[in-house]
């Protein structure tokens, strides 16, 4: 638990940032509300770096894990705070079908393409553009065959901080040549009393979900979708985490279809996904989204520390010092019928909204 009187986190510096990845320049990017919120983003994996929101006090803390520099970010864990694509989450055995062809992925987890292959998104450099100081503009462009996905896809994302303290993600994807697959998300690690307080398993979670994916144990999608029924994966009523972990499950590494009228891969609206409460700070966190899933992971080894180097100020992250509630396609649809498409078709763009909005208790 963080001491109340503790400091308030410096911010991070730009020039820690600047520099260039594969011949392309990297540059961290502030956004301010006028209320004292505080997001920086580098557009070397569209990664949230940093997000300065107030407490029941009024005091600001950074309730994101990340890294303080450039270097620290790319010896770092690749998925922190990153924006993922092509395809988020699992694809099994790293192929699909799509058109009678089957295309062979990138293998970056056991025998499966993960968050997009060997390189995706998350590893690289997205031209950036800001024009206000409350948002950054982010694009880039996925080739044909990159990573074995078929097709050339656009991809134009936008980071907004409104008044009402909340980030706003939105993107759009465009095929532009040929059918192709995708699924996106966002992939920040949160902790509402602080990046630096350790465990968050007093935080408290309710997910809007009736129904979760059921998995391989290498967490594949199998196609089957299961009800929270009498199970540890119910959130429909908030939960204190420590009452379930490590007692009933070691971690959550699971992804919840979002309970709403509509469950095609996108909706007109963003809907509720999932609230995270802090009782400690007072810090509240909803997630809405246009997105038809949500992951929510914690780690599944507490004692383990994240891949890479020290997070900010040195610190060492481990496992469940942090929680990611990642809107977003199903994972595995290309191999799975059942599931809605994750087909994308030249000319028509695909939009999606994700809105992580902060208030206090």
């Amino acid at each position: 638990m963080p001491l109340q009187n503790s400091p308030v986190p410096p911010l991070l510096v730009p020039e820690l940032f600047a520099g260039s990845v594969d011949g392309k320049a990297v540059a961290l990017y502030v956004l301010r509300n006028a209320h004292g919120m505080v997001a920086c983003i580098t557009n070397f994996g569209a990664k949230i770096q940093q997000l300065m929101v107030p407490d029941r006090d009024g005091r600001l803390d950074d309730v994101v894990l990340g890294y303080d520099s450039l270097d620290a970010v790319l010896g770092g864990a690749p998925s922190v705070g990153a924006f993922i694509g092509r395809y988020a989450g699992r694809i099994g055995h790293a192929s699909f079908v799509l058109g009678g062809t089957r295309h062979a992925l990138g293998v970056n987890n056991g025998p499966h393409c993960l968050h997009g292959g060997v390189k995706g998104s998350r590893l690289r450099v997205f031209d950036a553009v800001q024009n206000q100081p409350s948002s950054v503009e982010m694009r880039c462009v996925f080739t044909d065959g990159e990573e074995g996905f078929p097709g050339t896809l656009a991809l134009r994302l936008k980071y907004s901080l409104t008044e009402a303290n909340a980030l706003v993600l939105d993107y759009e994807a465009l095929a532009l040549d040929k059918p192709t697959v995708a699924s996106f998300t966002t992939h920040p690690f949160f902790n509402l009393d602080g990046a630096s307080s350790g465990s968050i398993l007093a935080h408290e979670v309710l997910i809007s979900s009736s129904h979760y994916l059921a998995c391989t144990e290498d967490l594949v999608a199998t196609g089957e979708v299961s009800s929270v029924d009498g199970t540890p994966f119910d959130f429909r009523q908030a939960v204190v985490l420590h009452t379930r972990l490590p007692a009933m499950l070691p971690g959550y590494d699971d992804c919840y279809v979002i309970d709403r009228s509509n469950h095609a891969t996108q909706a007109a609206d963003p809907a509720f996904c999932a609230r995270v409460t802090s009782a400690n700070s007072g810090r509240v966190m909803e997630v809405w989204s246009t997105e038809p899933t949500l992951q929510f992971f914690t780690g599944l080894k507490p004692r383990e520390p994240l891949a890479g180097g020290p997070g900010k100020r040195g610190q060492r992250y481990f496992q469940q010092h942090g929680l990611c509630l990642e809107p977003q396609g199903y994972p595995n649809a290309p191999n799975r019928p059942n599931f809605p498409t994750a087909e994308h078709l030249p000319g028509t763009p695909r939009h999606g909204r994700t809105v992580y909005k902060f208030s206090v208790r």
